[in-house]
């Protein structure tokens, strides 16, 4: 019985080990997919101004699926062929970093953020978003998103 007791003890200690093991090499991911995170919403933000189609096509997962501020529902080949339209309507957008949250759930992540713009005609606001991103072939991409347009805060 003391035998199948120090076993049972051991089993117990190796699966508390593998677990610490385990969850340091994954806490150990998480700084570098936050900043690989962060540098996709940089570029996201980057395409409001510069309508780089090439860029979302990079950014944005082939299954895609967007709601804008009007409630308008987009895929990626709709977004990228906004792009390639014509001029951006924006003069800027900044992403406001110290606003952005980042939630991991395994190869998921749920990112919830502001960016401050203003239109070429001289309007300006803020966006509030989340993202829903996705890890694949060891690249983060962006599955749905939801833009809500607010006026910009003084």
């Amino acid at each position: 019985m003391r035998g199948l007791a120090s076993a049972g003890l051991v089993t117990l200690l190796f699966l508390g080990l593998l677990s610490n093991v385990w969850s340091l090499g994954r806490s150990a991911k998480v700084p570098a997919d936050r900043e690989r995170i962060l540098e996709v919403e940089r570029k996201f933000t980057d395409t409001v101004i510069n309508n780089d189609a090439k860029e979302l096509d990079e950014i944005l997962a082939d299954d895609y699926l967007g709601t804008e501020p009007d409630g308008k529902l987009v895929t990626k080949r709709d977004s990228i062929a906004e792009a390639r339209s014509g001029p951006a309507e924006f003069a800027s957008c900044r992403l406001n970093e110290n606003e952005v949250t980042i939630r991991f759930y395994d190869h998921v992540a749920v990112v919830n953020g502001t960016e401050d713009w203003t239109r070429k005609d001289g309007r300006a606001g803020r966006f509030i978003w989340t993202d829903v991103m996705v890890k694949r072939h060891d690249n983060w991409q962006v599955v749905a998103s939801q833009d809500l347009s607010v006026p910009r805060e003084k």
